[in-house]
């Protein structure tokens, strides 16, 4: 065993003193002289002492936790980050590709840039704060098309009300991801709305499928033929034109893809304490 420099002598010491003592024991009723030896003793444990209260000022250096692995993103999908963002009160239409609203939603959500943060990977949390109006974190993609696909790679943060990634166009037709609170339990509630002939619009049924913790792919096709919804590619939800009686099945409309946090009315099952306490959802990816 390696000792310290400063004590080799110490110890050298105390083994001659120890060796001497041996040698020379006094008789029974006689005194040993300690008095050195125990002097050493103090002097070996104020070295000690010392050496603790310094040992105890050391700081390690601690390595950080390793970074979590960086989000491998499907075949035309785009983080969120990455798209030329502005607000809506300030946007080049002709130039900004993702639009942070700023104006009341259809169901009377103001959309809040303020309520956006931008993470360094590359994501959008969307954050919901209630009032009059509520306010949310809301983005729009400022591409349009009549049909084909849309998807989002999502994560609900914080449930409370609800999260939604749809598309819209003019004419009100709209494919809804929509978070809701149906019998105790948290679920995507999944449908269409298409206009009708003559104007106003008709609903689908609603497909109801558990909310799964963590980041998910969610996507919707449009075609002549059905609107196919899917969740991490499995097929969740397919609405026909027999779904929705006397709806125009037409193609030419053009869609968006928007992504916000929304307060709604009773049929979303979220209790007033649920907007109260706030809600996020995080939009990792577009494909737009």
């Amino acid at each position: 065993m390696a000792y310290d420099p400063d004590l080799q002598p110490i110890i050298d010491g105390l083994g001659s003193r120890i060796a001497a003592l041996e040698a020379g024991v006094p008789a029974p009723g006689g005194a040993a002289d300690l008095a050195p030896l125990t002097a050493r003793m103090e002097c070996v444990e104020d070295k000690l002492s010392a050496m603790a209260v310094a040992l105890g000022s050391v700081v390690l250096p601690v390595e950080p936790p390793p970074a979590p692995p960086a989000l491998e993103l499907p075949e035309g999908y785009r983080r969120t980050g990455d798209f030329r963002r502005a607000r809506g009160d300030a946007a080049n239409w002709s130039l900004d590709e993702l639009i942070m609203t700023t104006w009341l939603g259809g169901v009377g959500t103001m959309g809040d840039p303020s309520l956006i943060d931008w993470g360094t990977d590359g994501s959008a949390l969307l954050k919901h704060r209630d009032g009059t109006p509520p306010r949310s974190g809301v983005i729009q993609v400022n591409k349009a098309k009549a049909s084909g696909t849309w998807g989002a790679i999502l994560e609900v943060v914080d449930e409370g009300a609800v999260c939604a990634f749809f598309t819209y166009a003019s004419n009100a037709r709209e494919f809804d991801f929509e978070l809701i609170r149906k019998d105790g339990t948290t679920v995507w509630a999944i449908g269409i709305h298409m206009p009708k002939t003559g104007g106003g619009t008709v609903s689908s049924p609603k497909v109801h499928v558990p909310l799964a913790a963590g980041i998910h792919r969610y996507e919707f096709a449009y075609d002549a033929e059905a609107v196919t919804f899917w969740i991490d590619g499995a097929q969740v939800a397919r609405f026909t034109p027999a779904d929705v009686p006397g709806a125009s099945w037409e193609m030419e409309a053009k869609m968006q893809i928007l992504c916000s946090v929304e307060h709604h009315a009773a049929w979303a099952g979220w209790a007033a304490a649920d907007y109260a306490g706030g809600a996020a959802m995080r939009v990792h990816a577009l494909l737009t």
